[in-house]
């Protein structure tokens, strides 16, 4: 009878939510077609959705659980059977977000560590709740807020709290630019990015309230992009860049008002 108990477990969550997503559902239904079995097919919906199941099934093999429902996303991960998992979630959620934002969506959220009850069709505890409060309100421009449980295992696996944790006042978050250093190419990794962050901030110009989140992002990717002309050798060991590529990186800042 015990074997069947639900136990709890250590866990990080994350818990991430989708920018605008009201506005998107409705692309999503206006893109819908009718289907040859009568049914209806959004292709819009269909590249998110895979966009989501394309970064998760990176994580499969390992003890972790991930549901996607509505605007949210919520992922969690046993670091204890795994120590290098502490590291690797961070980058998990870089890579959901680029791969997102490819897409033109963009995520914010809240991550927590702590004792959860977790299973695969169920997700209960004080970490999920503490993850959710810190997305809905700490986050609010597009970034992931890391909790004080999860910035003190981090710290404890030696984590660079200058690139890849960034800290504004009493905000932790994730440097949005970081998966850069799991790029062949950092030019066109930059180069992409500063694509996507122009198209978005420019068709948001008439809505004040959205337009001032990207721009933030906007800054975050200026500041990174100077810190890692600047300091590449540190953040990545094993390269040099030459002296072009840092004059090309350094061109991709964008410019705001």
């Amino acid at each position: 009878m015990e074997q069947n108990k639900i136990k709890y477990q250590k866990r990080i969550v994350c818990f991430l939510d989708v920018l605008g997503f009201r506005e998107i559902l409705t692309d999503f239904e206006n893109d819908a077609v009718l289907s040859s079995n009568g049914g209806r097919v959004s292709q819009k919906a269909n590249e998110f959705v895979g966009a989501f199941k394309e970064v998760v099934s990176y994580m499969d093999g390992i003890d972790c659980n991930y549901y996607l429902f509505s605007d949210n996303i919520c992922i969690t991960v046993d670091p204890i059977s795994d120590r290098s998992l502490v590291k690797e979630v961070l980058f998990l959620v870089n890579n959901l977000f680029k791969k997102f934002s490819e897409l033109g969506y963009f995520l914010r959220g809240g991550i927590d560590y702590g004792w959860m009850l977790d299973e695969k069709d169920l997700a209960l505890g004080n970490p999920l709740a503490t993850a959710y409060q810190i997305e809905s309100k700490y986050a609010i421009y597009p970034r992931i807020v890391i909790s004080e449980a999860f910035k003190d295992l981090l710290e404890e696996e030696g984590v660079d709290f200058v690139n890849l944790i960034r800290r504004k006042c009493e905000i932790y978050y994730i440097n949005p630019f970081y998966s850069v250093v799991q790029s062949g190419d950092k030019i066109e990794y930059f180069k992409e990015y500063k694509k996507l962050l122009e198209k978005t901030i420019k068709g948001n110009q008439k809505k004040e309230q959205v337009y001032i989140k990207y721009e933030w992002l906007v800054r975050e990717f200026n500041w990174f992009l100077g810190q890692y002309t600047k300091f590449a050798g540190l953040i990545e060991p094993d390269i040099e860049l030459e002296s072009d590529e840092i004059k090309r990186i350094k061109r991709l800042k964008i410019k705001i008002s």
